[in-house]
């Protein structure tokens, strides 16, 4: 069983109690927000009288396959797309979607709450995910919104706190202070934050290295897809090598078909997920804060392509960019790939 840090379980253990009837609520944006969950569901099964989960997409598949004994609901999803390399372009073509998101998802909470006497949601930067009549606990490790703009990053951080303020507390899985992995994105003044260090779903196990490469996707489309075919067109051409590709979606097909020595899946529950890291020799994922959380304790060297126009995976992977085990590239030097895997193999 996946188990949160004995850290976290003294922070719960202040916030849940043993009558409560909670609803968990993460954000359908990639599969960051679910699986950094699993290992919160998993403590909160055990300590709690019931848990619903409420989400859309691959998230809520992700989490059907995880806890299949469990109750689910369908909440909004905010359906942003990536389609310009520049978050604010992106955002402000996102934001009227948003907005009906959010109040969707008040209405349906709200909902929830009457229909199964809840008394607790836990939101995973659900905006919209509260009650007046339930306790509302918030979870994010960006308490700031990142942009090279001082402005709009000063503006977007005050938005975002703003909504955090409407929840009761806001859980940080980062570490607090001068520890923290991401520091500019966590910190955060006037809120009631509590730090309650890094979530992961995946455990460390010294296992024979069965996989060359994996390939672990995630994210708003259409980015999860240009970059989906770009290291098939690469992959498909690296014969030698035993390759596991984790699309990270049930929705379509890939555009590029794969050789071989690929082997393609759709997505895969965290116990899988789990095996899979820790018998490959290589990984390559987007420089997402979860898949980060997942991999800093593992025997694995890792290939990190942030999301573009997404501020905060250029900042985490600018922040680890200095670690030996991880190579860092745009979307665009995808070619390099071979030559990178090769040294890496070799080393």
């Amino acid at each position: 069983m996946n188990e949160i840090s004995e850290k976290s379980q003294d922070v719960f253990r202040s916030y849940f109690h043993g009558n409560d009837i909670v609803i968990v609520a993460p954000l359908n944006w990639g599969l960051g927000h679910a699986s950094r969950c699993i290992p919160v569901i998993h403590w909160l099964i055990q300590h709690c009288a019931q848990v619903i989960i409420a989400s859309d997409g691959e998230s809520l598949e992700l989490l059907k396959k995880e806890f299949p004994q469990l109750t689910f609901e369908s909440c909004p999803g905010y359906n942003i797309r990536y389609k310009y390399e520049n978050i604010l372009v992106n955002m402000l073509m996102a934001l009227p979607t948003m907005i009906r998101a959010v109040n969707r998802e008040k209405a349906i909470v709200k909902s929830l709450s009457q229909k199964y006497n809840a008394n607790v949601i836990l939101s995973d930067n659900r905006l919209g995910c509260r009650t007046k009549k339930t306790r509302n606990y918030y979870i994010t490790h960006q308490i700031n919104i990142l942009h090279p703009n001082k402005l709009i990053a000063s503006l977007g951080s005050a938005l975002h706190q703003w909504f955090i303020k409407k929840f009761d507390t806001c859980f940080v899985p980062d570490y607090e202070g001068e520890r923290a992995i991401c520091p500019a994105l966590s910190s955060g003044k006037d809120i009631k934050a509590v730090y309650i260090g890094p979530l992961t779903r995946i455990r460390k196990f010294d296992l024979p290295k069965k996989t060359d490469i994996c390939v672990i996707l995630s994210g708003p489309e259409p980015q999860r897809s240009k970059l989906e075919s770009l290291l098939l067109t690469v992959l498909n051409t690296l014969n030698t090598y035993k390759i596991c590709f984790v699309r990270g979606t049930e929705i379509g097909s890939p555009t590029v078909k794969s050789e071989n020595h690929i082997s393609m899946i759709d997505i895969l529950p965290s116990q899988q997920i789990e095996t899979l890291l820790n018998t490959s020799k290589i990984l390559i994922a987007r420089s997402g804060y979860s898949t980060i959380m997942d991999i800093h304790l593992l025997d694995i060297n890792a290939i990190l392509i942030p999301t573009p126009g997404q501020t905060e995976q250029e900042y985490i992977a600018d922040v680890i960019k200095n670690d030996y085990k991880y190579y860092i590239i745009n979307q665009n030097e995808t070619k390099k790939l071979p030559e990178i895997i090769e040294s890496m193999i070799k080393s």
